[in-house]
């Protein structure tokens, strides 16, 4: 007989009641086993939501990657077209200053390449503030894309010959001494082709952006 089956019962005897008593306890007992075995089904039940919900994570996971790879392939296409950019730096004095260059095609790792004189005072402001925008308009298709990031100068000299653009040589022939390369490292990149289904927010006219993690480029 259970605990609860071990109820004093003399004064329900006198009472008339200690039937009601056993009943209670038989039914008390049961209570305490349908407990046991809800708590046996719901670790299952739990298993199988969080399975669920991993997959569903998984899921959306796999759909902002499809997302960020297509807006940078569009991306690339807008810088292709467009070819030249304008590069927006900081001065501290006048504000901010933009004037056209002519980039390398970005790499693997959407890293923008320039050269310029090394006695231009986009390279004084780069020194002073190395936050810059690569801005690119395509005007046949009506669609940009812009690259925010941090411009760091390449000065060992290998590795400049080794990412050396060709299109720069006939404006910088001496290239050790009279050129200055850089390398603009993508924190931001936002971009507008109506034409790939690329647009604006509709109210708010907030454009797609795809963010880089920070890092570090060697010199």
């Amino acid at each position: 007989m259970s605990a609860l089956a071990r109820l004093p019962q003399r004064g329900a005897e006198r009472l008339g009641f200690a039937g009601d008593v056993r009943r209670m306890a038989r039914i008390a007992l049961v209570g305490v086993l349908a407990g046991g075995v809800a708590c046996l089904i719901a670790p299952g039940r739990a298993s199988a939501q969080s399975a669920s919900s991993a997959a569903t994570r998984e899921d959306a996971a796999r759909e902002d990657a499809a997302r960020r790879e297509r807006a940078i392939r569009v991306a690339r296409d807008i810088i292709k077209s467009a070819r030249f950019a304008a590069l927006i730096t900081q001065d501290p004095t006048t504000g901010s200053a933009a004037r056209t260059i002519d980039p390398a095609p970005p790499d693997s790792a959407m890293v923008v390449r320039f050269v310029t004189n090394p006695k231009s005072r986009k390279v004084r402001q780069l020194a002073r503030d190395a936050r810059v925008t690569l801005y690119y308009f395509d005007a046949k298709g009506m669609r940009y894309a812009a690259i925010s990031g941090v411009a760091r100068e390449v000065r060992e000299a290998a590795k400049k010959e080794a990412l050396w653009y060709a299109e720069w040589t006939p404006f910088y022939p001496q290239r050790e001494r009279g050129a200055a390369l850089f390398e603009v490292v993508p924190q931001r990149l936002e971009m507008v082709s109506e034409g790939d289904g690329v647009v604006g927010d509709s109210v708010t006219s907030a454009v797609p952006v795809v963010r880089f993690p920070p890092k570090g480029v060697r010199r």
